[in-house]
């Protein structure tokens, strides 16, 4: 196939099943459509109380997963744009009647690629993979009863996983299908279309597709048809690329935003970090820091609250041009999904994304962030402890009779029993068990998730 016949693929209105008939003069694109369908749901009001990097934070003005996938449906959404505009005017692999198709998928998958994110973040899926490895360690019998995969699923739990188990599955809204998105939206938020034994290898994978894994065992069969009906090869969408683009540039610049708004670094830390490693754009953004403190002289948390969102945006704009100019260069390679890094890593912004994620460490190893963190993974552990234990009995079901194991049962979400007792057709009973406790606990906010534990265990009632 031609790029142009690739784009015209990736640009159908192609779905699990026919969507619902619209108003005659609806004039949206199909992942419009999508967007539409996702925009009000309350997967995407939870995301409102879950952790970008402060946890459990009361300051309205620190960012959550929700601030976040907002910040990052707009920047993919620009890159979208631009990129659009590149493939119309230059390649004339996208046709004029598409303009628009790009970055309307990009701004839906940046809305939501951080759906299945647990409670706490990335240190909330740390505590999920370590219960389960803990778990089938001490229990052989239970393990044997697992296929390989099926374990990896659970050991290597990741959000990104679960979104797309959220996406094709798990949201209950009158059928099996989920939230019956376009193949392509599916696609473009799957960033390692592996499964859990090919994928999973680390950053050493030579493969980009395999550094983690893309999708569970009971997902497995809605991965494929989409693969084979879009001729991806278990390769990246060429649109992945760009979505992790903009999660990178959204959040590593605004992650030192809230640090300095919080006073766990200051203006003259970021200036100092910046001096000592940045190498490709040392002077430009240096020089804007020197200009700024010049502007703005006078110290204070306005001062430095001004001066860090102007670096912010300064230095995204930079790293935004350059996955432009890296996408244009990279462009036939990335149609093939053969690019083996990460858009940002290979572009004149990488020493800007290297000094990001130093600040970042220093930020993250905050006293106020680490003591909440580890409170957030007692209180995950603690919950799929008592859940797990109540799945492995006979009584964990809707009619269980007056024992604990169903008043646990029916504690989850009806929606979560629903498709796990009427759609859910994998053929692991235990694993489909395992697999609902999960989802109720991921699919927890950070509040919810604490208070939650403190009442089942008498704490707080």
């Amino acid at each position: 196939m031609t790029n142009k016949e690739h784009w015209l693929l990736y640009f159908e209105d192609k779905r699990f099943r026919q969507k619902s008939a619209t108003i005659p003069s609806d004039g949206r694109n199909p992942f419009e459509n999508d967007y539409g369908r996702l925009i009000s749901s309350a997967p995407i009001r939870r995301l409102q109380d879950k952790t970008q990097v402060f946890p459990l934070d009361k300051n309205d003005y620190i960012r959550t997963r929700l601030t976040h996938s907002l910040e990052v449906s707009y920047i993919a959404s620009s890159l979208g744009q631009s990129i659009e505009k590149f493939l119309i005017e230059e390649k004339e692999d996208i046709s004029q009647h598409k303009r628009g198709y790009l970055s309307s998928l990009l701004r839906t998958c940046g809305l939501i690629h951080d759906l299945g994110n647990p409670p706490f973040g990335h240190f909330g899926e740390i505590a999920i993979q370590d219960y389960f490895k803990k778990f089938f360690d001490e229990n052989p019998k239970i393990a044997r009863k697992f296929s390989a995969q099926e374990r990896a699923d659970f050991e290597n739990f990741d959000g990104n996983i679960q979104t797309f188990r959220i996406l094709s599955k798990l949201y209950y809204f009158g059928d099996e299908f989920g939230y019956n998105l376009s193949y392509s939206a599916l696609a473009t938020i799957v960033k390692y279309p592996s499964d859990s034994i090919n994928g999973n290898k680390g950053s050493s994978s030579p493969q980009i597709a395999c550094k983690k894994a893309g999708y569970f065992a009971s997902e497995e069969s809605h991965y494929n048809q989409i693969n084979d009906y879009l001729q991806l090869n278990h390769r990246r969408h060429p649109a992945t690329y760009l979505l992790e683009a903009a999660d990178d540039i959204a959040y590593s610049a605004a992650d030192i935003e809230d640090g300095v708004k919080q006073g766990i670094i200051s203006i003259e830390d970021i200036e100092e970090l910046f001096d000592k490693y940045l190498t490709e754009n040392k002077s430009e953004i240096l020089n804007y820091i020197k200009s700024l403190k010049q502007e703005y002289p006078e110290r204070g948390k306005l001062r430095d609250s001004i001066i860090v969102q102007k670096i912010r945006i300064f230095t995204q704009r930079i790293m935004i041009s350059s996955v432009i100019d890296t996408f244009i260069a990279n462009y036939e390679t990335i149609m093939k999904g053969e690019i083996e890094d990460e858009l940002i890593n290979i572009s004149n912004a990488k020493d800007v994304r290297k000094v990001y994620k130093k600040i970042q460490s220093k930020i993250f190893m905050s006293k106020s962030i680490l003591k909440k963190e580890i409170a957030g993974r007692e209180a995950i552990m603690g919950l799929l402890n008592i859940f797990v234990n109540a799945a492995l009995t006979d009584n964990f079901k809707e009619d269980g009779g007056n024992t604990l194991e169903c008043r646990l049962y029916n504690l989850i979400s009806p929606s979560y029993r629903l498709v796990y007792e009427q759609y859910e057709k994998y053929n692991n009973p235990l694993y489909c068990k395992l697999r609902l406790v999960v989802d109720f606990v991921a699919g927890m906010t950070d509040s919810y998730a604490v208070d939650l534990y403190q009442e089942l265990k008498g704490i707080k009632l």
